[in-house]
């Protein structure tokens, strides 16, 4: 009888363990995003694409390159990023390493939703993005 016992203690112990809830993965930010809204606080509009990849230096580390151009055409350029999520609080921080044509070196900080397939955010550290009045983003993954 106290085998019997036992046996059911256990088994009600395995049952409980395996309904409990799972964590899901995290979604992976690497491939391509369009930018789908960006405006500088001068009111300059951008539009652009950016591409992630998961860099090797750890989880959640991603590098990766913006293409942007101001709507009026006056600015256009690259800025190839390095950068971390912090999965918790779901926000990408980004910083720029070496940008080409005219534009500048910024952190982005984007909050991400959509399970990993939007995100909303701004620049800062530029003319058109301070901390004080940053810049402000959107993107679509495609």
């Amino acid at each position: 009888m106290r085998i019997l016992k036992i046996f059911i203690i256990a088994f009600a112990i395995l049952t409980v363990a395996s309904c409990s809830s799972k964590t899901q993965p995290q979604p992976s930010l690497a491939g391509t995003w369009k930018i789908t809204s960006a405006v500088g606080n001068d009111g300059r509009q951008w539009t652009g694409t950016f591409t992630l990849i998961e860099d090797d230096y750890g989880v959640n580390s991603y590098k990766g390159v913006f293409y942007w151009e101001s709507v009026d055409g006056k600015s256009s350029g690259t800025d190839n990023v390095t950068g971390s999520y912090e999965s918790v609080i779901k926000v990408l921080t980004l910083e720029s390493q070496a940008i080409t044509g005219n534009i500048e070196k910024v952190t982005y900080n984007m909050n991400i939703a959509g399970n990993g397939t939007r995100m909303t955010g701004t620049w800062t550290g530029s003319s058109d993005g301070t901390v004080e009045n940053p810049g402000k983003l959107t993107a679509s993954k495609q």
